[in-house]
């Protein structure tokens, strides 16, 4: 009787609303109308169902173990879980993007490629599925001016409904998370479905095309992901920065415009808008940019960004300020105490400098980056109690 009286009052609530005039708008373009289709060749591209298939084999395999589990009274999630763990125990991160099978076969990949094995065991067992991208830590791609971060991704198995939960409401639906790459989950960026999934799939390998210069590739590739998930600031993004790098800057700076006038913005789309309008030589675009930038940053790596910046216009003393904002508010991340040693270096401060490298190796988890931390350090250490002068581009 209160559901009724609550959606009476509704109901009346909007009616009395209808006796204004609303303006009803029109439905938002697609951003990939905006793509100049002539300067490329649209290739074939791996179809949906095959970046998610796996071998007869294997299917046969997976159907029988999770036969048996079942048996056992375990649930679905956790017995796609359980699979997982023991049989990616010696899985090799390389960073690269495979479909399910690729996956399973060279037992390595990144976050999305095992999202996508998982998905495809979800699939056999009719276990839905969701998706989490979370700020840690990016992994940059620089060639030729071109820099693009990618985030971590995490998937969650949803246990199956059982008869007895149709009357329950569940604040979070149970299940278990699978997530390879455990890390600092800084910052919680926002869910993601099936179709994101997808999308970032075609995504990653249109970035590998680009950065090849693969061009007819990652034109492809986007336009793929762009039916997935059409309106991704990512995607704009990347549109934008495959037109600029084929010499097409009107197009690129049409996409940015879209972006930012329908608020479709990243830290990494106005990045790379803020890098077009200095090639264009638009002072005032610049600064508008610089304003949202930094209005827009959110997530510490969004400030770490912000300093770089500083840092590459020698404004130092900006740049000091938000990374010591940084070191006070996530200590325990490197990359903020490695910029200050930079910033230090370069104003010939070389025993601050070797102070916070030291910092930065201490708190690194990371061997690779320890190493590149101590070989700086080691440009640094006294020789004949004084610093050593050669100093390393960084």
């Amino acid at each position: 009787m209160k559901r009724l009286l609550a959606l009476s009052l509704i109901l009346l609530l909007a009616g009395c609303k209808q006796t204004q005039k609303v303006e009803i708008k029109a439905p938002l373009e697609r951003p990939s109308s905006l793509l100049n289709h002539s300067i490329f060749t649209r290739l074939t591209v791996e179809n949906e169902a095959s970046i998610f298939a796996l071998p007869d084999a294997e299917r046969q395999k997976f159907i029988a173990y999770s036969e048996a589990q079942k048996q056992k009274n375990i649930r679905a999630d956790t017995i796609i879980a359980d699979y997982l763990d023991s049989s990616l125990d010696r899985f090799s991160y390389d960073g690269a993007t495979h479909n399910a099978t690729d996956t399973l076969t060279k037992n390595e990949g990144n976050c999305i490629s095992l999202a996508i094995l998982t998905q495809a065991y979800a699939n056999i067992l009719g276990v839905e599925t969701s998706f989490r991208e979370v700020a840690t830590m990016p992994v940059y791609k620089k060639q030729d001016q071109t820099i693009l971060v990618s985030n971590h991704f995490k998937t969650k198995l949803y246990a199956p409904p059982e008869q007895d939960d149709e009357n329950w409401l569940y604040a979070i639906r149970p299940g278990t998370v699978v997530d390879y790459f455990p890390a600092r989950d800084l910052v919680f960026i926002g869910s993601a479905t099936y179709a994101d999934l997808v999308a970032k799939y075609y995504a990653n390998l249109a970035t590998e095309a680009l950065l090849a210069e693969q061009f007819d590739t990652s034109y492809s590739l986007v336009s793929q992901a762009l039916e997935y998930a059409p309106y991704d600031p990512e995607l704009i993004n990347l549109a934008a920065i495959l037109h600029r790098r084929v010499g097409d800057t009107d197009t690129a700076k049409k996409l940015f415009e879209f972006a930012v006038r329908n608020k479709l913005v990243s830290s990494n789309l106005l990045y790379s808008y803020s890098y077009l309008a200095q090639q264009l030589a638009d002072k005032q675009l610049q600064q508008d940019l610089e304003k949202r930038l930094l209005d827009n940053a959110k997530t510490p790596f969004d400030f770490l960004q912000l300093a770089e910046q500083e840092i590459a216009k020698e404004r130092y003393f900006s740049a000091e300020e938000m990374l010591k904002e940084l070191v006070v508010s996530t200590p325990y991340i490197p990359e903020p105490y490695f910029a200050l040693a930079k910033i230090y270096y370069l104003q010939d401060k070389k025993e601050k400098a070797a102070k916070y490298l030291q910092y930065a190796i201490e708190k690194s988890e990371d061997r690779e980056k320890q190493g590149v931390y101590q070989a700086k350090l080691n440009t640094l250490k006294f020789v004949g109690g004084s610093y050593n002068q050669n100093k390393e581009q960084n």
